[in-house]
């Protein structure tokens, strides 16, 4: 019986493919069912355009029925992208899930609670097309990880952790340990620039060198500062060459252009560098 679950986000394009494939694998390393989820637009929507003469409802009648139309059309597709990846992976039906979901982003990303992580393409969680809301209200109003993916469906064979001592890396880290135990190469990317006192005890190294030890791990580390440009710039040249990148989130505000910091968003609008597991 699988032990974990694992969420991909569709919508019913090409931006599909890479996602549902990385996460029928991922599914498979985890020992975990994969769900996919497509968000559908959500009619209560365009019914405030309703008026309350007929036309006004004829009007709105055959609207309805276009979107129906349409939606149908990316249900369909992005369920034949889902099973051709949990073909492609060899998962078992019975491990799989194909979730329409018809709701505002910040309702459907409650179907992500106990998840081990969301699955998503970069696409997406740069801000881009009809999944972006709803990436960013789970990554921030449910606090599930999201794993980013870029060019490639396979597992990471190297993972770069961002380590600050924050909740935010620890529960990232949480998220992607099966990853991290099975990586042939780990390295440690820290910077003691900005911390304060209280800061730099939790951010000790020797935390996490120890956490990885109990795994049979060991990594190398680099220290950022000797990079430049801001923390998320130095962060991707100090993951560079390796698959994953494993750090915190951070946001402060719900409104999209505000919703992360700059770390965040430098990473998430880079348009090269590893695959990301990122928690908030």
């Amino acid at each position: 019986m699988a032990k974990e679950r694992i969420i991909v986000t569709l919508q019913g394009d090409d931006y599909d493919l890479i996602p549902s494939r990385a996460a029928a694998r991922l599914a498979a390393r985890f020992d975990a069912t994969l769900d996919a989820v497509l968000l559908e637009p959500d009619p209560s929507d365009f019914m405030m355009w309703a008026g309350p003469s007929g036309a006004a409802a004829s009007v709105m009648a055959g609207a309805m029925s276009s979107i129906q139309i349409e939606s149908d059309k990316c249900a369909a597709t992005a369920k034949n992208t889902f099973i051709d990846a949990m073909d492609f992976a060899e998962l078992t039906a019975d491990r799989g899930r194909f979730l329409r979901i018809s709701d505002q982003p910040e309702d459907a990303a409650a179907e992500t609670r106990l998840a081990r992580l969301v699955v998503t393409s970069h696409h997406a969680a740069a801000g881009n097309g009809p999944l972006a809301e709803l990436v960013t209200a789970i990554l921030i109003d449910e606090q599930t990880p999201i794993y980013i993916c870029r060019h490639k469906d396979e597992p990471p064979e190297s993972v770069a952790i961002a380590w600050d001592g924050s909740r935010e890396a620890a529960r990232a880290i949480y998220a992607g340990a099966p990853l991290i135990g099975a990586a042939k190469k780990i390295r440690i990317l820290q910077s003691d620039s900005g911390l304060e006192y209280r800061d730099r005890r939790a951010a000790s190294i020797d935390r996490l060198f120890d956490w990885l030890a109990v795994r049979g791990k060991r990594s190398d580390m680099i220290n950022l500062d000797q990079f430049e440009g801001n923390v998320g710039e130095r962060l991707l040249q100090g993951s560079e060459g390796l698959d994953l990148l494993v750090a915190g989130a951070y946001g402060h505000s719900r409104l999209r252009e505000f919703v992360f910091g700059g770390v965040t968003r430098t990473l998430l609008t880079a348009a090269d560098g590893p695959a990301m597991l990122l928690a908030h």
